[in-house]
This record gives structure tokens, sequence and C-alpha cells, in this order.
């Protein structure tokens, strides 16, 4: 789907090679004018932009859910502020942002040096990483990109984990449009395995109790955050201020758990913390 973050890495890559390189969110590069640095919040109301069709942290199923749309409304609530969010693609909220009309994209975006030279990062509250997934019945162990040859992996299409798997490991690759439908497959054992993000596959086994599982990570947990316009500090730190709030206070873990099934503040399949 086109609003889902797409890994990049694109490349010469092998099979030696595929987990010592960064996996990075593609976010295309918009001139905007340079603004006066305001925190966003002066009127009491805060503009906020949300992504349309990234299940399951904002989309759109009769009215606009999904568990970042959750934690906005949350932090709303202790900042004491309106929200006015405005749903969009990837490039046209960047733009909204540039321009001023938004002050904040609230969905996780990854910590890629070329998303820190163009956005302030607001703290994270969630652990994410790319992992394989397998059927619950399945007891191999898949641990390199090695292991997947002459079996069929399920991935994501044009995205760079398709592009360094297929660079790999060749017709092993299956790419799908939509990764729920790859879910599926693997959930009827017409796969081997399938690498996702592991928020979104503990979503799909949390909503729709599919018989597979989260086992081995197959990069190191991926940073991110909500965004705001670079060197608007102020609000990045009323955000921050306001997340651990969020983390503090038993409010979160009821909306983890909601879409999750479980604390995603704190890593499923790696000891490494959430960056202070």
């Amino acid at each position: 789907m086109t609003d889902h973050p797409v890994f990049s890495g694109r490349g010469n890559m092998t099979r030696r090679n595929f987990l010592t390189v960064p996996l990075a969110l593609y976010m295309p590069v918009t001139a905007g004018p340079v603004l006066a640095q305001t925190a966003g919040l002066e009127s009491g109301v805060l503009r906020v932009g949300v992504l349309t069709n990234y299940k399951p942290f904002s989309f759109m199923e009769g009215h606009l859910q999904g568990f970042d749309v959750d934690v906005l409304k949350r932090m709303a609530s202790i900042l004491k502020v309106e929200l006015k969010i405005h749903v969009d693609g990837m490039a046209n909220l960047q733009k909204k942002l540039n321009s001023g009309e938004i002050a904040v994209i609230a969905n996780l975006l990854l910590r890629t040096p070329e998303n820190r030279r163009q956005f302030d990062f607001v703290r994270p509250y969630a652990a994410n990483q790319l992992v394989c997934v397998q059927h619950e019945e399945d007891s191999r162990d898949f641990l390199s990109l090695d292991d997947f040859l002459g079996k069929k992996l399920g991935v994501l299409a044009n995205t760079g984990v398709e592009d360094q798997a297929r660079g790999a490991l060749g017709k092993s690759v299956l790419p799908f449009q939509s990764i729920d439908l790859a879910l599926r497959q693997l959930a009827e054992k017409k796969l081997d395995a399938v690498l996702e993000e592991s928020l979104i596959a503990d979503y799909y086994i949390e909503q729709y109790g599919l018989p597979i599982k989260v086992t081995s990570p197959f990069a190191p947990p991926l940073s991110s955050g909500w965004v705001v316009r670079k060197g608007n500090k102020l609000l990045e730190q009323r955000l921050s201020e306001a997340i651990l709030t969020l983390l503090g206070d038993g409010t979160f873990k009821p909306i983890s758990a909601r879409w999750f099934g479980y604390d995603v503040s704190r890593p499923s399949v790696s000891h490494t913390s959430l960056p202070r």
C-alpha cells in the first residue's frame, strides 16, 4: 500500500551484509519555506497529520482509527489541547508540515540520517524491528537469509526488504502488495516465513488470531517517533514530556494491549530498550 513506510537500502546487497546495513524509511525531500520556530500549541489547538492507510497505526474503516491515533488522543488530553487532524499521504503531509499547516506528523517514522536532517524527532513510545514470522507449528530456525534458500519467503512488495532479499535469494522471495495477504498465506502454510515489522505482525496475530508467531529478529531495533519541523525544539520538548507522562501514568498499556496484546514500549524480541 502506498502509505506503508518503505524500506530503502537499494543496491548490490549480499546475504552476508544484509543484516549489517541499516534499514531506512524512504521519504521524498521537498523544499519548504523557513518559518518561525513556534511551538504550535499557543492557540490551544494542535494541528496534526496522520497517514491515510497505515494499518494498524492510522487508517480509515468507517472512521479514523489506529494505535497512533489512540495515543494521539491521549496526548491531547495530557497537553489540554484540541486536535485538528489532517489525514493524507506522506508527500502531502510533509508539504503541510513544511508550510506550517500542521505542526507534527503523528506516525512512528524511522530516525534515518535523511529524516534527521529534515525533522526533529519526538521521544519514541513503541519498540519495533524487522523480524521473521513463521507458522506457530514450525520449529525450524531461520536466523539468516541463507536459511531461506529454496524456501518461500513472503515480503511486502516495492520495499527495500524485497530488494535486499531478492538480491540474495532470487525466486525464493515472493512479494505481496499487502502484508496481510502474506501473513494469511503463511497461516495456511503456503509460505515458509514472512519478513515484517514486529508490531505489524503482532497486530495481525492479536486481532485476527492467525496461527503464526514472531521468531527471530532480522535487524537491530528500529528507532522511530513522531516528527516536527526541523528547529521546532519547543514543540518537540513539549510532546516528549507528554509521552513520558503517557508512559508513566498507566494509560499507555491499555492502548497498547488493545492493538497488540502487550506493552509495546518494551521490545518483544530484543532486550534493547527504547532510546532516551
